[in-house]
């Protein structure tokens, strides 16, 4: 363990993290981010690193064989700076005014997740300079595209052969030890009805009013199932949209409505949609004029690593080796590519730098003193799992 620390650079790690930040990265513009990581990975001597046409970077370490292997996972790109002032700077400022006491790395992307990419790079040049037994092979990606939510650029490594038997996401935990995040559904309802002129609404079928029977069926009776770690199932209403519109007076005959379904593990595409039905239909049955169509349009699935799983607590015990304590067990509250990993079978932990709620705001900043415990708890699961 004193050996990891001390072969941490600080000040270097602080570097990389600005300089990947001054690098605009938005999704399918990641070509002068992905040149820094790689030449950083070359500087210290992966024994293999990989480029794609998306802009994936792939490093491996070889060990000797016979070990279990570990994937560490981040992403390269980072949303839009919306009103985020100096988005690229990369600075070092007091973070206090932001709630964050201390000296904090600002910009778009800090958080999500450019201090842990930095942190993971880092964290293999420190297992190769330390010349650890290694018999597992470590496997850092630092994928592309993971901002559009569809696990494009983790898709495409996992295609190209490259595998773990466990793995590590380093979105932003703030240090402690996450176990996955609930799924997430994009589900449209369409309400129809009838045109007439407004000023004779009972000759129609007013959408509109459909609409709001339906959202008020969800309100009061759609239960939301919990989960120990990953918290309750949710709902809400992202867009609403009636045709054909306030140009002339008349009533709307279609209502739209997307809905945000965040749901558990043991939920299933199926039982989903078909709860939503279940409430459609009721009103139907109500309602001789209530007609309705659903539509699923976006699908992340939900991730979950058991408590038990060795990765887990393999990721507990390095945490307290180096901050002398395993932490908190938790989940995020968005998606990450790790879900992915899991679905091809690799058990993946959470753990990195940062806080999840500065992820996509104005606030984007990184503490300093975050960036190496984070790449020494890296390199502790490294001499854990993999010797």
């Amino acid at each position: 363990m004193r050996d990891i620390a001390q072969a941490v650079d600080s000040g270097q790690l602080t570097a990389f993290v600005q300089k990947l930040i001054k690098t605009p990265s938005l999704s399918r513009e990641e070509a002068g981010v992905a040149d820094l990581v790689e030449a950083r990975m070359r500087e210290l001597d992966y024994d293999q690193v990989h480029r794609d046409a998306l802009h994936n970077v792939v490093g491996v370490i070889r060990g000797s064989g016979g070990g279990a292997s570990l994937m560490f996972n981040g992403h390269i790109d980072h949303a839009g700076v919306g009103s985020m002032e100096r988005p690229f700077s990369g600075e070092v400022i007091d973070g206090a005014p932001y709630g964050s006491p201390g000296p904090a790395i600002y910009g778009r992307g800090a958080t999500d997740m450019k201090a842990a990419v930095a942190c993971m790079v880092e964290a293999g040049g420190v297992v190769k300079a330390l010349g650890l037994p290694l018999r597992g092979d470590v496997v850092v990606t630092c994928v592309a595209r993971e901002e559009m939510a569809r696990g494009e650029g983790i898709k495409a490594v996992l295609d190209q052969g490259f595998s773990a038997d466990f793995a590590v996401s380093g979105e932003a935990t703030n240090l402690n030890v996450y176990l996955g995040h609930r799924g997430k559904a994009e589900l449209a309802v369409t309400t129809l009805g009838k045109t007439t002129h407004g000023g004779n609404p009972a000759g129609g079928v007013n959408a509109i009013l459909k609409m709001t029977k339906f959202l008020r069926a969800l309100e009061q009776d759609y239960p939301m199932p919990g989960h120990d770690f990953l918290g309750d199932a949710t709902w809400t209403v992202l867009d609403i949209e009636a045709s054909p519109g306030a140009l002339t007076p008349i009533v709307p005959d279609r209502c739209r409505a997307v809905l945000d379904r965040r749901f558990l593990p043991r939920e299933s595409r199926e039982r989903i949609v078909a709860s939503f039905q279940s409430v459609l239909d009721g009103l139907s049955a109500q309602d001789p004029e209530f007609r309705a169509e659903l539509e699923l349009m976006k699908w992340f699935p939900a991730m979950y690593t058991p408590p038990e799983s060795p990765v887990v607590g393999a990721m507990l015990r390095a945490r307290e080796q180096v901050l002398g304590s395993p932490g908190q067990m938790g989940a995020w509250y968005f998606g990450v590519d790790g879900t992915f990993i899991n679905q091809a079978g690799i058990p993946c932990v959470g753990f990195g730098p940062g806080d999840e709620h500065r992820a996509h705001t104005p606030q984007d900043l990184v503490p300093v003193d975050q960036l190496a415990p984070a790449c020494q708890v890296y390199a502790q699961i490294i001499a854990e799992l993999c010797s």
